[in-house]
């Protein structure tokens, strides 16, 4: 009953994105996804996959599909940031309690947000992208807590772009078939999370070894030149 529920809910929505891409273009495109950042009851993941079905189909280029989808998730990530930076957390917290809920923002994940970026910094906001729920949360957190923006405008469009390129991807490629891949998606969220999040640590790491042990070399010849 569930599995079929969330089908018709998800080709009412497939037909509804459609409309809205057939009728206005890219524009559509850059609108919903700017919409589905701040307001995260409104799921994005049928409306890419399926712009990637039209571009296969060839009614839309798949360059400005992607280019305008992560156009409108970047900049509703940083209105949410500018709101963050410029209000400070009192406010936010004002704003959270009483319009949050039209938002999908309650003052627990609020919280959350604040102990986990607390802890890792700018990684939330790259993993964050991949947690609906956590990505208002991350943009107003990140804002509040004075996060550069040199920092957070290139680690929030590389998310968004892995984001995107992975669901419009999906629909170029499989086709109708998409609908399948959201639902191992779902599934398998939580494994392909801490797996992902593992393997970027792990380069991570390697990397900064690398680099220190290439700069060694560079710090012992001083002290050997005076010995």
């Amino acid at each position: 009953m569930r599995s079929r529920a969330v089908a018709e809910i998800i080709n009412q929505l497939a037909e509804f994105f459609e409309h809205i891409i057939l009728t206005f273009g890219y524009a559509g495109i850059f609108t919903m996804t700017l919409a589905e950042n701040i307001f995260t009851p409104i799921p994005s993941e049928p409306l890419m996959p399926l712009s990637g079905i039209l571009a296969a189909k060839g009614e839309l280029d798949l360059l400005l599909v992607c280019v305008a989808a992560l156009a409108g998730a970047t900049f509703g990530s940083l209105i949410l940031y500018a709101v963050g930076w410029w209000l400070g957390e009192p406010a936010v917290r004002v704003l959270v309690r009483r319009w949050g809920i039209y938002f999908g923002v309650t003052e627990s994940l609020l919280d959350r947000g604040i102990v986990l970026f607390n802890r890792y910094g700018g990684w939330v906001i790259f993993i964050g992208r991949f947690l609906p729920m956590m990505r208002p949360v991350t943009a107003l957190v990140a804002g509040m807590t004075g996060l550069k923006l040199y920092v957070f405008l290139p680690t929030t469009i590389l998310s968004t772009g892995l984001v995107t390129v992975i669901y419009v991807g999906a629909g170029y490629i499989l086709g109708e078939n998409w609908r399948t891949l959201l639902g191992w998606i779902d599934n398998l969220e939580p494994f392909l999370l801490i797996s992902g999040a593992v393997a970027l640590i792990a380069a991570g790491v390697f990397i900064v070894n690398r680099w220190l042990r290439q700069r060694q070399p560079l710090l012992r010849n001083p002290l050997s030149a005076e010995d």
